[in-house]
């Protein structure tokens, strides 16, 4: 399930490292929901959503409300936006700042894991209890915070990384749309001397973001067992969690269940593959 409008796609039907399946239909991400044409407005209301987890703050959700009309909203702020706009505005103007907006994006998702560790544990929590599904998690633009929390899930259940820095990275592709229409804006408004280049650098996702907020988790809480204790959540909850959000029928060998969080507080993502992928020159997409 995808609408591209909106960023919105089935966290589920991708493989954990055991050869299980996330199951469909359980939990969902994406943008804000608003400006929806009508053949999507249908989709989203046949996933039968129970719960809607919005993880912007009050001034973001004022300016785009979003329609959630017959789902349960559940409010989990993370205010990533004042910082992230505080540190962009003196660079977006400046010839060549793509390197120091990532550079300040990369501070951004450093600081958002501290940010989202009660939203992380509550969405946990919303996710364990089956009359809170299907639920849709999601910010402004289905990127950073909700990317971030889908990277988290993952982890939990023991999604290779190379996956998931892919399934992260898709964003870009509805990103890269809406880019071309505000560069043409842009263009007009600053007579067409807008460094394009420096809008790409602040709105794409990147694999060195998730990377530095692994880091962030192995350094600061131990690894991945210390961060969601600090969110409330206890290897009980991790082992219903993965019995919730697995295909049935299908087993983890009896070492790792022996386990519920993966032993990984000493290693760091291999994601050089990926980050190939962002390095790559731009698409030809660019207006």
């Amino acid at each position: 399930m995808v609408i591209a409008e909106t960023n919105l796609r089935d966290v589920g039907g991708i493989l954990t490292k055991s050869g299980q399946t996330i199951r469909k239909g359980l939990l969902y991400r994406s943008g804000n929901l608003e400006k929806l044409n009508k053949e999507n407005q249908m989709a989203v209301c046949g996933l039968n959503l129970q719960t809607a987890i919005d993880f912007r703050a009050d001034e973001q959700r004022k300016r785009s409300p979003g329609n959630y009309s017959g789902i349960r909203e559940v409010v989990l702020p993370c205010d990533i936006d004042r910082p992230t706009r505080e540190r962009l505005k003196p660079l977006l103007m400046r010839r060549s700042g793509d390197e120091a907006i990532i550079g300040a994006m990369d501070s951004v998702y450093r600081e958002m894991v501290d940010m989202m560790v009660q939203p992380v544990g509550d969405m946990i929590r919303i996710l364990l209890n089956p009359h809170d599904r299907p639920v849709l998690i999601h910010c402004q633009g289905g990127k950073d915070r909700t990317g971030f929390a889908t990277a988290v899930i993952y982890w939990i259940l023991d999604v290779d990384q190379e996956v998931i820095i892919h399934d992260y990275l898709k964003s870009n592709e509805f990103m890269h749309k809406k880019l071309r229409k505000i560069i043409r804006r842009m263009r007009i408004f600053t007579f067409g001397i807008f460094p394009k280049s420096n809008l790409y650098a602040a709105f794409e996702v990147r694999a060195q973001y998730l990377d530095s907020a692994w880091s962030v988790i192995q350094t600061k809480y131990g690894g991945l067992e210390g961060y969601l204790a600090a969110a409330g959540i206890g290897t009980e909850d991790i082992t219903k969690l993965r019995e919730e959000l697995m295909e049935t029928g299908e087993r983890r060998p009896e070492t790792e269940t022996q386990n519920p969080i993966p032993k990984t507080q000493n290693t760091k993502p291999n994601t050089q593959n990926a980050r190939r992928e962002t390095r790559d020159p731009k698409p030809d997409t660019h207006s």
